[in-house]
């Protein structure tokens, strides 16, 4: 039995522990909701920072100057601190319709094109990337060929096949802009065809695909990172337009024309020419850009016979000294070539105002200095 005194002592004791374990346990309560403050405070500050760093970004690509900033790795494309997210699922493989909207930082699957045909589009931050497997004919990762009086804007967007192929392009059709797009990994960058037009500004379009069993052409596709093929008003301008391609992972054989670096040189920086079941090419404008490899970087072929006359305006622009040879037996470099097959070309700005990137003299008429007529 517990004397009396030890039992009034013990009492004593689980009394003031008691409250000191209250007290630890207040004090316990106190310090974590202190610590979660705290952890939550860093947290909205950290969010708050990275929103701030999101807006800064996107507000640093508007305000890039056209036909100043010069579009390369660091300046077009997807926003590489600005996370996305999937708007459908990356296993799609056929053609995809997308509703009229805004839609900004997302990756899209599938061959898309507008759902409505008079909707307007816009995409801010977006990384479209294509269907599975092989189209059955030409198509794009986003194809505009519905569009009749909508329009479809992409900005700040990256443009790569996950599956190239040579019936992939990256964006087709009519009534749209590509602004500050990264597009590569095509078989042609951008492709335009009818009435209704378009706007290419600040885009870098580089690194196509070649297929050497491509069955349009017996010689294997013919790279552009730009094609226009009919309508118009078409404005081209203040980009970056590399010709240069990589043979494809797939294909039957290699391209003939290596060039630095590994590479291989392709087909037209801007091909402009009429295909007879498209609308008349009209209204193009090329001014500001800056264009490199290929055999041609600005090729202009009227094809429509003798009747038809063929009207554009060169701006401002620079070109690359490294094209190939488009001759095997002899120096026969182009940069600027018209093919006109009996009709006729008028192109104001060509001879006053297409000059070399390197030292900004003028091109003037001949095999090797820039500018060629056949």
């Amino acid at each position: 039995m517990i004397p009396p005194d030890v039992a009034v002592t013990l009492a004593t004791l689980e009394t003031q522990i008691a409250a000191l374990d209250n007290e630890a346990s207040t004090a316990v309560a106190a310090a974590v909701a202190a610590r979660e403050e705290t952890v939550d405070a860093r947290l909205q500050a950290a969010l708050a920072t990275s929103r701030a760093d999101i807006l800064a970004a996107k507000l640093a690509r508007t305000r890039l100057e056209v036909m100043v900033d010069k579009p390369g790795p660091d300046n077009t494309g997807v926003l590489p601190t600005v996370p996305r997210c999937n708007w459908n699922e990356p296993s799609t493989a056929g053609r995809v319709a997308v509703p009229p909207g805004n839609y900004e930082d997302l990756d899209f699957y599938g061959d898309c094109y507008p759902a409505d045909p008079k909707g307007y589009y816009r995409f801010r931050n977006c990384r479209p990337h294509g269907g599975l497997g092989h189209p059955t004919n030409n198509i794009g990762l986003f194809y505009c060929w519905n569009l009749t009086t909508g329009w479809a804007t992409f900005e700040d967007c990256t443009f790569a096949a996950d599956f190239p192929s040579w019936y992939r392009d990256g964006i087709v059709g009519h009534r749209f802009t590509a602004r500050r797009c990264d597009i590569h990994g095509t078989n042609d960058g951008i492709g335009g065809n009818a009435n209704g037009g378009g706007i290419i500004e600040q885009c870098w379009i580089h690194d196509q695909q070649f297929w050497r069993q491509d069955p349009a052409h017996t010689d294997g596709t013919h790279n552009d990172p730009i094609q226009i093929q009919g309508g118009g008003p078409w404005m081209v301008r203040g980009n970056t337009l590399e010709a240069f391609v990589s043979v494809a992972e797939g294909s039957t054989g290699t391209n003939p024309y290596p060039a630095p670096d590994g590479k291989y040189y392709g087909g037209s920086a801007i091909m402009l020419t009429e295909a007879k079941s498209l609308d008349k090419l009209h209204d193009v404008v090329i001014d500001g850009n800056w264009s490199s490899g290929g055999y041609a970087q600005v090729n202009v072929n009227n094809n429509r016979g003798a009747g038809n006359v063929l009207s554009f305006t060169l701006g401002d622009n620079r070109y690359g000294r490294d094209v190939r040879n488009n001759v095997k037996t002899g120096i026969d470099k182009r940069w600027i070539c018209l093919a006109p097959t009996g009709g006729t070309i008028t192109i104001p700005g060509l001879l006053t105002k297409q000059r070399w990137d390197d030292d900004g003299t003028l091109l003037t008429e001949g095999k090797t200095t820039g500018i060629r007529t056949l």
